[in-house]
């Protein structure tokens, strides 16, 4: 049995930095493809990016890997979870465009979020909680939306982008249960990434390895699997052991908005006054959620 005690309030801050300091290192992921726009095949970026950012958290946690092995089923639904999403997101912005796609699953996963935990039975988000989502929400239609006259509404593709939100809201939620019965957040964060890489290598034969094949590829590859995945996972999964997984997926949030912020610094991209109103609004449903954190958590028994 689980029994849970509030963590000091000095953790519950940094936590809440450790999620937005990942949710940033997310959002340089689109800048850091466009390098090599055209030269790579996206889906083959994800997969070699969780492939080698797998192993960079195996390298960290090698010695606790072991203890992943006492709880299979929940481990195995992680990595479902992480593949599910890395592809269903994928074929969402080729069938219905970005910004529908991007809507919808930001839209989705704080909801999935919200309804996996009240099926696990983990206590209800402070009211906070519930102005922040529709704070932030809200926020992210308008950033993501303002800057297109027209959006297409591909049935598939937002099937698709609802099943990638329900699916990072899933694997949030094991990596949750896996850190709240004492293992380490590298240790979990290196099964459900890694073996997500193994589970969608097999698309490596259609999509190729191109990006192998060039010096400025290499570079890009790396720092997305070391600093995007390898880096942002660790302060993620820390971050877990003292966070409601709901709060966690809030605070991810921030990512569409460092990747607005930066397509107009580093690929002098125009951004509209509805876009830069938008990320307004979500940098102050972010303040909403960071206060919500009511219940934080560390793990006494199992």
């Amino acid at each position: 049995m689980n029994h849970e005690r509030p963590a000091p309030s000095s953790i519950r801050v940094w936590s809440v930095f450790g999620v937005l300091a990942a949710s940033a290192l997310f959002g340089t992921t689109g800048t850091a493809l466009a390098q090599v726009s055209g030269e790579v095949d996206p889906l083959s970026a994800g997969i070699l990016r969780l492939l080698i950012g797998g192993i960079g958290l195996l390298c960290l946690s090698i010695s606790d890997l072991a203890s992943l092995r006492r709880h299979p089923l929940v481990v195995l639904a992680g990595c479902v979870g992480v593949a599910v999403y890395q592809l269903a997101f994928f074929w969402s912005t080729r069938s219905t465009g970005v910004a529908m796609a991007s809507v919808v699953t930001i839209g989705t996963s704080p909801i999935a979020s919200f309804i996996i935990g009240r099926l696990r039975g983990s206590p209800r988000p402070s009211t906070s909680w519930f102005v922040a989502a529709l704070v932030i929400i809200g926020g992210l239609t308008t950033l993501v939306t303002g800057g297109y006259q027209s959006i297409d509404v591909v049935p598939r593709g937002v099937l698709a982008a609802i099943l990638a939100g329900t699916a990072y809201a899933a694997y949030t939620e094991s990596a949750s249960i896996l850190v709240g019965r004492n293992m380490k957040g590298t240790t979990v964060m290196a099964g459900l990434f890694l073996g997500a890489g193994i589970l969608t290598s097999p698309a490596l034969m259609w999509t190729g390895v191109d990006m192998l094949t060039t010096g400025r590829g290499v570079a890009v590859l790396l720092y997305l699997a070391l600093i995007t995945l390898t880096l942002a996972y660790v302060a993620f999964g820390w971050s877990l052991g003292h966070l409601p997984p709901t709060t966690v997926v809030m605070l991810t949030l921030l990512e569409p908005v460092v990747a607005a912020v930066l397509s107009v610094l580093v690929l002098h991209q125009t951004l509209s006054a509805a876009g830069w109103l938008g990320a307004t609004i979500v940098c102050g449903g972010m303040f909403i959620a960071g206060a919500s954190t009511r219940v934080d958590r560390t793990t006494v028994s199992a």
